[in-house]
C-alpha cells in the first residue's frame, strides 16, 4: 500500500476527503491520483517491501525499448 496526500479534494471509497488529507491505497492507484495531479507521495511515510518492487517493475518496464513485432515473409512461388 503507498501512502499519498491530497493535493486536491478528492472523493475516495465513497468518502469525500480535503486536500493535505493522507490516504493509503494499492500502488496502481497511487500512481493514476499523482498521474492525475489529485495526490503526491507522503516523503514522512517508509517505503514497503511490496511498494519497492512495484516500482522496479515499473521502472523496468519503461526503460525496457518496446520491439515491433517480427513478421517472417512468405517463400515467392
Amino acid at each position: 500500500m503507498t501512502p499519498l496526500v491530497l493535493l486536491r479534494p478528492h472523493t475516495h471509497a465513497g468518502k469525500a476527503h480535503c486536500p493535505g488529507d493522507r490516504l493509503t491505497v494499492s500502488p496502481a492507484t497511487a500512481d493514476w491520483l499523482i498521474a492525475q495531479g489529485i495526490a503526491q507521495r507522503d516523503a514522512a511515510a517508509p517505503r514497503s517491501p511490496l511498494e519497492k518492487d512495484y516500482e522496479e517493475v515499473r521502472a523496468d518496464a519503461v526503460a525496457a525499448p518496446t520491439k515491433t513485432p517480427h513478421r517472417i515473409k512468405e517463400p515467392k512461388a
